[in-house]
Order: structure tokens, then C-alpha cells, then sequence
């Protein structure tokens, strides 16, 4: 089987990656925010000064971590056609972006603040699309309270796809309360365990900073067997060094704490190494989605989760990160590199319709999204090189000169072998082209989404499920 993929480190630089790793976590350790992980830390064998806050890691205890972490897992989802079991060889299974802020109004262009009525519209469209394996929240629910706001959002992203829904939470409290939530669509916790319809991405605070809230959620979730995607946000020569080399090391770092703090809570809890660190602006310090060295990061980031086993999320895919309102905004070098963080060799990735660097969203972008990454993924699909595929005999049929266009071989493999998109589809692949009308294209973007909304209904959970996460939900908000 052959896949195309694009890996920068050598069998020598993973390994002293590998050890670069291990001296930032022995000598310059972690700054852990909680007196309950620490606890934890310490009875596992790190070494912990609850004064300062701060855990140390010998090497015995980073291997063990590693042995310890499960290399098999599946992202489960209401719809069991639709879970996501990993590793994976072909492309990616592709998300949305997350918890952006505001929408463009599709009419007037002004942007507003999101609702959970718009993250409800946004995930039945998700719902709908093939292109999409997961989703994010992918925009915020301002109208839910504050201290509950990632709770209500996958509640509502639970009700409106069957697909799985990846979250966070901001403490140890919205942990329990959505592990209740879950539970109450799958029949109860053991259940739950057993298929996890959701999992949650916690990012340490960059550089090897883990907050309470955080790190309590991350516990929480390790005991009710919750996958937790553990997204260093590294920015070269701002959060992290400025050179790719002690960044990738610090976005290891960051991983391999992260899966101890999960394992020495309850081994084999299911765990995700992911990277979303990039170079920043560095006339303003704004991230900067698309760059050249995201792309060199997040493929070291998925060769060194390849070398301990275990999953990877890194990556996306969206070309309208550059821009406020829908359409294709990044620049010719950026859609390069955009694209080529489809080819590291991970299990996830995410970003489908993001705007202005993650903190808009609009249904338009996720149709253009959508149909882009339906072209751009068939690049790193399995390429099998079975002996049946390999036609010898053909080709001494053929001989010197001949044509395999009259063969009927080719017409019985060639919607199998090759990429054909037809009738409309054809037509909608074809609409994306530089010198065409950008309005045109979001006009007919909007129409597409408008009509799936009006006419695309997820299948609801019931009612009596509905009434228990209603309940959860008033609990948990007072």
C-alpha cells in the first residue's frame, strides 16, 4: 500500500527529538495549576514540588506513559456507520473549525456574535455533508451562561448530528456534567465508556503550563474513558523558540505531559497527540493559519506521535482563514501550504468553515470548505499494490505502442481507480477556479446550505433523552 505523505524528520532527528524531549521534562519540568493533579503526579512517580506548582519527569516515567497509552481507539458516534477507528492510513477524517465568535450576515455582510440557534443550523448542515467525519462546536453559544458554555454547546451539537462531536471543558465540574449528557443519549456511563460519542480537546497554556480547570476536566475525562486530544497551540519565537527545531520539541513535550497526567489517572484512558502551533505575525503577533512552518510543525508533530504509536490530530484544511466573510481568501503560497497539511501522516484534522483565523464561521465557507477538501483529500488516498493491480498480463496484451483506452479493464476500474466526479458535482468542482466571479460562487454556496437547512433533518434523540439533558443542563446552570 502506498500513501503520499510528507514527513521532514529522519529515522536520527525523531530520535533526538525524542531526547530533547525528555531533558525539558526532567530539568525544566511543567507548571501543573492543581493540587489534585499533583497529587496525582507524585503517587505516579513524578517528581512535585506543590509550592511552586511544578512536576518533573524522570525518563522511567515518559516510557512507561508511552507503553501505557493506548494505540488503538475509535471516536464513536450516534450513528455507529460513522464512527472513526484509528490508526488510519488513507486521508485524515476531517472536522470543522472551532468555537469561532461571530458570522457574517449572509445578506449584509455585518458580523454578529453567535447563538446556540446558529451552532444548532451549523451542525445540521454538518450533519448533512459526506465530506465532513466530525465536527467541532464550531461556532459559540453567547447566549448560554458563562460557566457552562462548552456544556451547552455539545449538548446542542449531541441533539443536531450523529456524528461525533469533539468539545472542551473549562473544569473539572462541565467535565462530569457532559460526561452526563453523553451518557444519557447512549443508555448510562459504562456504556458511554465503552463508546465515546464525544471527546474534548484541552490545550496546556504554552510553554508547559497546564491550568486547573483544564487539567481537573482532563482527569475527569481519563476516568470516564473519554478521548482527550491534547492540542499544543506552540507560536514560533512568541510561546515557543523561535526555531522550528526547539518548537517541535516543546509541542512533544507538551504531548507526552499531557498523556502522564491522563495515564496516572487511569491507565490505558484514551488519548490524542495533536499540534495547532504555527508562526505568528510577527508585525502583530496574530497567528497565523496557512504558514510555511505550520505545515513543517504539524508534520514533525504527526511523525513523532507515528513513532510512539499513538493517534495524531494535526493540521486542516479551510481557505478562508485569511479573509471576514466567505469565500477563497488566502494567497497562492498559502493555499500550497494549506493544502500540504493534508499530506502529514495523521488520523484528524479540522478547520472546515473557519474565517479570520479561527474566530468567524459561516455556512458558506463550510460548502466551499467541503468541496475543496472533497478534491484535495483524494491526494492522500490508499494506493494498493496488490498483484491484481499490477495487469502484467495487460500490459503484454497492449505491447509497445498500443492503448489501454479500448481495454475493458479500464472501463470496468476506472470510476474505482480513478477520480470522476460527474454530472453536478462535475460542474461544482469546476466553479472553483481563480479567474471565475467570487460572489457568484458564495451566492450559489448560500443556496446550497439554505436548501440543505430547510429540507435536512438529523435523526433527533428522543424525547425522554431530551427531558434528561434539559435537566442536566438547569442543574448544572445555577
Amino acid at each position: 500500500m502506498a500513501v503520499a505523505q510528507i514527513s521532514i524528520l529522519s529515522g536520527n532527528d525523531i530520535e533526538l527529538v525524542h531526547e530533547k524531549t525528555l531533558e525539558i521534562l526532567e530539568k525544566t519540568g511543567i507548571s501543573v495549576l492543581s493540587q489534585k493533579a499533583l497529587s496525582v503526579l507524585e503517587t505516579g512517580g513524578a517528581k512535585v514540588d506543590k509550592e511552586s506548582m511544578r512536576a518533573w519527569f524522570p525518563e522511567r516515567l515518559v516510557k512507561e506513559t508511552i507503553q501505557k497509552t493506548p494505540k488503538n481507539i475509535r471516536l464513536c458516534a450516534r450513528n455507529p456507520k460513522q464512527d472513526m477507528p484509528v490508526p488510519r492510513a488513507g486521508p485524515a477524517y476531517m472536522a470543522t473549525n472551532g468555537t469561532a465568535v461571530y458570522m457574517p450576515d449572509a445578506r449584509t455582510g455585518e458580523r454578529r456574535a453567535t447563538t446556540g440557534k446558529d451552532l444548532a443550523d451549523f451542525m445540521k448542515l454538518c450533519d448533512a455533508l459526506g465530506p465532513l467525519d466530525y465536527v467541532w462546536p464550531i461556532v459559540t453559544a453567547h447566549d448560554a451562561p458563562d460557566n457552562t458554555h462548552a456544556l451547552s454547546e455539545l449538548a446542542i451539537s449531541l441533539q443536531n448530528t450523529t456524528k461525533h462531536v469533539q468539545g472542551e471543558a473549562m473544569s473539572e465540574m462541565e467535565a462530569k456534567a457532559e460526561v452526563e449528557v453523553a451518557a444519557a443519549i447512549v443508555g448510562g456511563k459504562p456504556e458511554l465508556a465503552k463508546r465515546p460519542i464525544f471527546s474534548v480537546i484541552q490545550c496546556p497554556i504554552c510553554p508547559l503550563e497546564f491550568e486547573k480547570g483544564s487539567v481537573e476536566a482532563v482527569m475527569e475525562f481519563a476516568r470516564a474513558s473519554i478521548p482527550v486530544v491534547s492540542m499544543s497551540m506552540a507560536l514560533c519565537g512568541l510561546t515557543a523558540p523561535v526555531t522550528l527545531a526547539g518548537t517541535i520539541a516543546l509541542v512533544n513535550a507538551e504531548n507526552v505531559a499531557s498523556f502522564a497526567i491522563s495515564q496516572m489517572t487511569k491507565a490505558g484512558a484514551p488519548v490524542v497527540y495533536s499540534s495547532e502551533s504555527t508562526s505568528p505575525d510577527m508585525r502583530t503577533g496574530e497567528i497565523h493559519y496557512g504558514s510555511l512552518e505550520e505545515v513543517l510543525i504539524a508534520s514533525a508533530a504527526a511523525q513523532m506521535a507515528k513513532h510512539y504509536g499513538v493517534p495524531s490530530m494535526v493540521g486542516g484544511f479551510s481557505v478562508g482563514l485569511a479573509g471576514e466573510s466567505p469565500g477563497i481568501h488566502l494567497n497562492p503560497a498559502e493555499l500550497i501550504f494549506t493544502t500540504m497539511t493534508t499530506l502529514t501522516s495523521t488520523d484528524y484534522a479540522s478547520g472546515i468553515g473557519g474565517l479570520d483565523q479561527a474566530k468567524g464561521a459561516a455556512l458558506e465557507q463550510i460548502i466551499i470548505d467541503c468541496d475543496l477538501w472533497e478534491q484535495v483529500r483524494e491526494m492522500r488516498k490508499d494506493v494498493p499494490l496488490d498483484e491484481a493491480r499490477f495487469v502484467t498480463d495487460l500490459i503484454k496484451q497492449v505491447g509497445p505502442g498500443g492503448t489501454f483506452l479500448k481495454a475493458a479493464h479500464t472501463a470496468r476500474n476506472m470510476r474505482n481507480e480513478l477520480f470522476l466526479p460527474m454530472g453536478d458535482k462535475a460542474d461544482i468542482f469546476d466553479s472553483y477556479r481563480l479567474e471565475n466571479n467570487q460572489k457568484e460562487m458564495i451566492e450559489r454556496a448560500r443556496a446550497r446550505a439554505d436548501k440543505i437547512l430547510k429540507n435536512h433533518v438529523p435523526e433527533p434523540v428522543d424525547r425522554s433523552i431530551k427531558a434528561k439533558i434539559d435537566g442536566i443542563l438547569d442543574r448544572y446552570k445555577k
